[in-house]
């Protein structure tokens, strides 16, 4: 997947802080290469890639792109799971990972998000938008 997906947390329609340290954690074992200077790192799994940006203050959020195979979006899943964060990409409605986080979004776009679980959800989804 080419496209840029940014994750973010919103709280009351407004982008907000997600626990770092958590996020971090889970990121860690799969960063292979970092380049502080674009905030940047490459992430390596067992059946491909993704370039993560925002690695240096991953609670503020993220974006990832050039993403190959499917275990990059079970990691953003877990990621978006754990700091209750919403997924956003082109053409592709928000896509978050409780009912809960539904409230939380801008004014418009709860309607239309569409809840995921897992990376399998997540190209499902872009394959229907």
């Amino acid at each position: 997947m080419t496209f840029d997906v940014f994750v973010q947390r919103m709280v009351d329609g407004e982008l907000a802080a997600a626990d770092s340290a958590a996020l971090s954690e889970l990121i860690a074992p799969y960063v292979t290469t970092t380049d502080p200077a674009f905030d940047f790192a490459q992430l390596h799994f067992d059946d491909g890639t993704a370039d993560l940006y925002g690695i240096g203050e991953p609670g503020k959020g993220f974006m990832v792109n050039h993403v190959s195979g499917r275990l990059a979006w079970d990691l953003v899943a877990a990621v978006a799971e754990r700091g209750d964060m919403t997924l956003m990409a082109p053409g592709v409605p928000p896509l978050i990972c409780s009912e809960s986080t539904r409230a939380h979004l801008p004014e418009g776009l709860g309607d239309e998000a569409v809840v995921v679980t897992s990376g399998a959800d997540i190209l499902r989804a872009f394959a229907q938008a």
